[in-house]
């Protein structure tokens, strides 16, 4: 049985930073890091520029094998862990064998919810989380003429210009809600979304759900939908979500709500086991809650954290050091390229039912919308989440606000303004 230090579940963003972390302050540690995919780490957030053909391949890849062997980190690829038992510290993985760890994270990442409609496995659909789709995308879009997106989000929007800018002519996206993105965003900010995507000849269908896809011969021919619509198709991407796989852990004792509840410090109910990235439920210090946040920068900053808590608990105290996990979230997306580019980016927490009040800037008509909610704390106003949708110098000032915990009392009404300068707020 293979006995570690450290071992690792998920190869990705926080795995991997984390077991950097480790190494940077442990240089005698044994650390293992167990994927499900036969890859080193590659950026997935890269994919969609190697999709669009504005990178290659090998320019994803974050790691080479030597960086791995250089740090003696041992990458067992191609294996999921199917069980943790936490009393003898063992993971069992896929190929049979066990893993005796004295420290465990849990970093398993997403996975893309798949669309169950029948003819969703025909081929031609397609999802965007893996090298390997990013492959079969570039591949099957050769020859399309038309292409149907199930889903809005992110994922939706890279898809638009993935398609574009494989040169498929047709391309519509279906949404169910009355609006595009209605979860996320504001009618108004959604109506600068669709313009945009107009203008790059992206056509959204609303209050759409795919009943089924045709297919013959085993490929995709066209999307049917509830309503009794019919959208030809040559492919299909779908984005409709990811979800983490917690089944292996059914037994371990671990505490689960909509990801792996931990602490600020990353840290589960479990002695010596801790998650981090896509998968956790971490309470965070700037928001007073426990949220989830499902994105590279996110992974990659706890990943940090979590390695630092990690060697300091592993090493009695003499390395590292017990550290909180504490930031301003934020994601953004550039869909398009210009003349007619799309930005969209979301800040800290975007639940509008979190803030007690909500700001909105800008309008369908000026082309950009920034939207701020605002929350009260012990009497203290504070910026606490934003969507901006194709005004990207309203980002940064924001993010600091919030990261900062900025009181903003004194400029609630300025924020109103429409010519009011964010940079102001955190002079």
């Amino acid at each position: 049985m293979k006995k570690v230090n450290f071992l690792i579940i998920g190869g990705s963003a926080a795995g991997t930073t984390a077991a950097d972390a480790i190494r940077n302050l442990l240089p005698e540690a044994s650390i293992a890091i167990v994927t499900d995919e036969d890859h080193e780490q590659y950026s997935r957030v890269l994919l969609p520029n190697y999709i669009r053909h504005q990178i290659t391949r090998e320019q994803m890849f974050l790691k080479k094998p030597e960086w791995y062997s250089e740090r003696k980190i041992e990458l067992i690829r191609g294996v999921k862990a199917v069980g943790l038992a936490s009393k003898s510290k063992r993971v069992k993985v896929s190929d049979g064998n066990e893993i005796e760890y004295g420290k465990l994270l849990i970093c398993v990442g997403g996975y893309v919810v798949p669309l169950n409609v029948p003819g969703a496995d025909a081929e031609g659909v397609f999802y965007m989380r893996t090298v390997e789709d990013g492959d079969e995308i570039i591949e099957k879009s050769k020859d399309a003429k038309k292409a149907v997106i199930i889903g809005g989000g992110f994922v939706g929007l890279e898809f638009s210009s993935c398609f574009k800018m494989n040169g498929i002519e047709e391309v519509t996206t279906l949404v169910r809600g009355d609006y595009y993105w209605s979860k996320k965003l504001d009618e108004e900010s959604s109506k600068v979304v669709v313009s945009t995507l107009s203008k790059n000849g992206v056509s959204v269908k609303t209050d759409e759900d795919a009943d089924h896809i045709e297919t013959k011969d085993g490929k995709v021919k066209a999307v049917v939908t509830k309503s009794g619509n019919r959208y030809e198709a040559d492919v299909i991407g779908v984005g409709i979500g990811i979800k983490s796989d917690f089944s292996w852990l059914a037994d371990s004792g671990i505490e689960i709500k909509a990801g792996i509840d931990t602490n600020e410090y990353l840290e589960t109910n479990l002695p010596d086991v801790y998650a981090a990235g896509d998968c956790a439920e971490f309470y965070d210090p700037v928001f007073e809650r426990k949220h989830l946040v499902g994105n590279w920068t996110n992974a990659t900053s706890q990943g940090s954290t979590v390695g630092k808590t990690m060697a300091h608990s592993a090493s009695s105290g003499q390395a590292g050091q017990r550290t909180k996990f504490e930031t301003a979230s934020s994601y953004s997306i550039n869909f398009f390229s210009p003349p007619e580019n799309g930005t969209c980016s979301f800040i800290g927490v975007t639940d509008e039912d979190f803030a007690d009040k909500i700001l909105v800037r800008g309008s369908f008509n000026e082309g950009k919308v920034t939207k701020i909610l605002i929350k009260k704390y012990n009497g203290i106003s504070r910026i606490v989440g934003a969507t901006v949708v194709n005004h990207p110098p309203d980002v940064g000032p924001i993010t600091m606000a919030v990261k900062n915990r900025v009181d903003i009392a004194s400029k609630l009404l300025d924020l109103e303004k429409p010519d009011f300068d964010l940079k102001l707020l955190v002079a």
